[in-house]
């Protein structure tokens, strides 16, 4: 089988666990970077350009790409033997595809806060500092992380373009449906030893060895610090912008 079709076990399985294809920001990685703010600053001004309408089939076509992405991850690995428990959709980003499909077939305020909250942090994150670098970017699962994640990002773009304006008020909401993720991935990782929601282990992640220097075995307390941090960044500016224009009204 070409090393194409290899999952990132296959090539750790055979040329050991310290192999790594590139390394996070060297050249091929900013390369990929580039192309993602090109694809998707791209993107969005094709979608601000549209109608209504234009934009309703553009965010459909986006959804069905994600699906798509996702369902091809599912299917190659299964043809080639290479499908393991950890490719189910309980990573967080992998949760956001379909919190994105639910989206587009019934928008909601909590699902658009939801993406804006979870899946584009996490998305931004997982392409700034990839787990996938023991793939060579001629290969189909590095090829899959990269597409996937950038429709990620651009998804919840999409939605801020469109006049979306994200409410901390919701905010409850979207640490429940976490909550609610975190159930079945904390069941699967005792069962299957996996690395769902990244709750099992750091995997030389460096915003996750950052959490467990300072917080060692618990440093999933690190990351519910670092999420709030987050919120803190992504909320307060829209927060106050709202606090500003009610001034003026007064």
């Amino acid at each position: 089988m070409s090393e194409f079709w290899w999952t990132a076990s296959t090539f750790l399985e055979v040329y050991g666990r310290s192999v790594t294809r590139f390394k996070i920001f060297s050249w091929q990685h900013l390369l990929w970077l580039a192309l993602a703010a090109v694809l998707i600053g791209g993107s969005l001004a094709v979608f601000r350009r549209l109608g209504e309408k234009g934009r309703r089939r553009m965010l459909i076509a986006v959804t069905v790409l994600l699906l798509c992405d996702e369902l091809l991850k599912y299917s190659f690995t299964a043809l080639t033997s290479q499908f393991e428990v950890q490719f189910l959709p309980f990573h967080l980003c992998s949760v956001n595809i379909f919190t994105a499909l639910a989206n587009t077939l019934r928008p909601t305020r909590i699902a658009k806060n939801i993406l804006y909250a979870l899946c584009l942090p996490g998305a931004l994150i997982a392409l700034t500092v990839p787990s996938w670098t023991a793939l060579p970017q001629w290969n189909m699962m590095f090829l899959h992380s990269e597409s996937v994640h950038m429709l990620l990002v651009l998804y919840p773009c999409m939605l801020l373009a469109s006049g979306f304006r994200p409410d901390y008020r919701t905010l409850p909401w979207v640490a429940l449906f976490l909550a609610g993720v975190s159930v079945p991935a904390v069941l699967l990782n005792a069962i299957y030893d996996t690395n769902f929601l990244f709750l099992n282990g750091t995997i030389g992640n460096p915003v996750l060895e950052l959490c467990r220097a300072v917080f060692g075995d618990v440093y999933q307390i690190g990351l519910v610090i670092l999420l709030m941090l987050v919120w803190l960044v992504l909320y307060a500016p829209w927060s106050l912008k709202a606090l500003r224009g009610k001034k003026g009204m007064a």
